[in-house]
């Protein structure tokens, strides 16, 4: 892992007074504008909430899948998922089975509807991509993210259970 110091050209410095140009706050920050642009739009025209529209793309292609593993693959508290899912139940976009072995679990897969919907956003989300990215080697960036995921991910499975290290 390279030492904070090092980064001195691409992010604050770790003894800076402030994080504004730290990579992950800057991340957040677009994150946060890209969530705010699907919500006007999405949103706006058809209803989906970004956490709606996790579900079902995670939904979509697979076999169907028990709310904890939803939860699971989409980053989001099963408590909320739950609440997801019996929405877009109720709007006919997934569908809810018991499972054939344990009578307590239902599985939840992406219902007919659901794929039409996901079908005529997809086109609408993909040319807002194509617009984010707008002079920008994609093909570099999923590389940097794909990598930079990864990271976070080893980062995460570290810090879990335990308190954050001293900076030395």
């Amino acid at each position: 892992m390279s030492k904070p110091s090092n980064l001195r050209s691409i992010a604050s410095a770790p003894n800076a007074k402030g994080l504004d140009d730290h990579i992950a706050v800057r991340i957040v920050r677009i994150s946060e504008i890209v969530s705010r642009i699907a919500t006007l739009t999405i949103e706006g025209r058809w209803g989906l909430s970004n956490t709606d529209l996790r579900l079902l793309n995670n939904l979509d292609g697979a076999p169907p899948m028990a709310v904890s593993e939803l939860s699971r693959r989409t980053h989001v508290d099963k408590a909320w998922v739950s609440r997801s899912v019996r929405d877009l139940e109720s709007r006919k976009l997934v569908q809810r089975r018991s499972h054939s072995k344990d009578s307590r679990l239902a599985l939840i897969s992406l219902s007919t509807r659901g794929q039409q919907l996901l079908d005529e956003v997809r086109p609408f989300a993909l040319q807002n991509e194509i617009e984010l990215l707008s002079g920008i080697d994609a093909r570099l960036l999923k590389k940097l993210v794909d990598a930079l995921e990864a990271n976070a991910e080893a980062q995460l499975d570290r810090f879990q259970g335990s308190p954050p290290p001293a900076v030395k």
